[in-house]
């Protein structure tokens, strides 16, 4: 018996339930350095979502970062970060979810094309007054 299996199905040896190193590696680098404690917080949203989540940016590079314009302080320089491509009802569930598992960095990217619409999600800790956790923004 012959078993054929799908790309996205084929996730030997990865580290994470539901996503794979490649999905968020570092677009202009390969790189990939994910917060192990990010990860398992967003498997758990993953799980309580039950359904797929796209990523389309997970860890970045400084000069990645900085060659697409990211934030200098972005929190996927730290691999605690992911954006998941996403519009309506899935994506009020995912920030939902993210507001019940704690995730402290919500941004809100739901206007122009579908497909390049998305949730940022991150973990990134509150450093002083000036720059409060939990968060939410939304992008232009």
């Amino acid at each position: 018996m012959v078993l054929f299996l799908k790309k996205e199905e084929v996730r030997l040896h990865t580290r994470w339930k539901y996503f794979s190193e490649d999905e968020l590696r570092c677009k202009g680098t390969g790189e990939i350095h994910m917060d192990e404690s990010f990860m398992s917080k967003l498997d758990e949203l993953r799980d309580k979502l039950k359904q797929p989540m796209s990523i389309s940016s997970g860890y970045r590079s400084e000069a990645h970062n900085i060659a697409i314009g990211g934030s200098k302080k972005s929190a996927h320089l730290k691999g605690c970060a992911v954006d998941v491509v996403c519009s309506g009802h899935k994506a009020f569930e995912i920030i939902r979810l993210a507001l019940e598992l704690g995730f402290t960095g919500i941004g809100v990217k739901q206007n122009g094309v579908h497909e390049k619409r998305f949730i940022h999600i991150d973990t990134m800790p509150r450093k002083s007054i000036t720059s409060p956790r939990p968060w939410i923004w939304s992008y232009k």
